[in-house]
């Protein structure tokens, strides 16, 4: 089950090709590219995530994810995604920071037309309440990880599980193996365009203090360093696990990647309940918590 850390992008090579994007990413330089966009590209993958979760709630509770909340959404490329799939679908997304949320309202929802009035925006801590409970609340990307002690992660997970409808499923990613913590850089190539950089700067193992960041590298030697910066607490999928337990979810179960056949390095995108996990250099997984 081992996968490349960070590498959340399973949908590279299935879709056509674009001969207008190919001709664009040609002139891409850290003076002109768009950090947002490199981001999605890189590091994104809403389709996988959607299938994901969709497909576990029906699963769980017999029934279709209708009303979404997306916690720490940012651009809200997931709930772009989520809203495409169906009509009837509806979404909420919280973040404090308005400038992904605008960029995300014009690059990922103007294409959904009237669906994009399906998606309500929340300038707002993920702590506040949702305009109506949500059937699943997700927190992606580990960026529940800024709670730093217990304290605010049990305080967050039961303000979640508060909010949640009665049957309400909450999902969490999370990343864990040895190498999460040696200071590294992880570089992959995005289509030849510029290199994708997951710098894991320090960890501080009294502390848990992690602190990591993202550069992008051009073809004309160029690099956009520190365009996303990140310090964290790592949180273990034990530690979740119990805080979870503790605010008061009744079920909290990881389902973890599988191997892809042609590559033993690499994840498949396709994740299964597993209790125990393998002990692989790196890992990604999903915990699945039912109110």
């Amino acid at each position: 089950m081992s996968s490349s850390t960070k590498s959340r992008k399973k949908d590279k090579g299935k879709k056509p090709k674009n001969k207008s994007k190919k001709k664009k990413d040609r002139g891409l330089s850290a003076g002109t590219a768009d950090r947002y966009e490199l981001y999605q590209r890189s590091v994104n993958s809403p389709e996988t995530d959607v299938d994901f979760v969709t497909t576990t709630f029906r699963a769980l509770k017999g029934r279709d994810l209708r009303h979404l909340r997306e916690d720490f959404c940012g651009t809200a490329a997931f709930s772009a995604e989520f809203l495409s799939r169906d009509p009837e679908n509806t979404a909420e997304g919280f973040d404090l920071d308005p400038a992904p949320c605008e960029w995300g309202k014009q690059k990922n929802f103007q294409s959904l037309g009237e669906s994009a009035g399906r998606m309500n925006w929340h300038l707002a801590d993920v702590r506040s309440p949702a305009d109506r409970p949500p059937d699943a609340t997700v927190a992606f990307n580990f960026s529940y990880w800024c709670f730093q002690t217990r304290a605010e992660l049990l305080a967050y997970f039961k303000t979640v599980r508060e909010d949640l409808s009665d049957e309400g499923v909450f999902f969490v990613d999370l990343y864990g193996g040895p190498d999460a913590f040696i200071e590294q850089e992880e570089i992959r190539d995005i289509s030849g365009a510029f290199d994708y950089v997951w710098d894991q700067q320090s960890w501080e193992p009294g502390t848990g203090t992690y602190t990591t960041a993202i550069h992008f590298r051009f073809k004309d030697g160029s690099e956009m360093t520190d365009a996303f910066k990140y310090v964290w607490r790592f949180w273990h999928l034990t530690e979740i696990r119990d805080v979870m337990l503790d605010a008061g979810f009744k079920r909290v179960n990881p389902y973890f990647e599988g191997t892809d056949e042609d590559d033993p390095d690499e994840g498949n995108g396709e994740f299964t309940l597993d209790q125990i996990g393998e002990n692989c250099e790196a890992w990604l997984g999903y915990l699945v918590a039912e109110k």
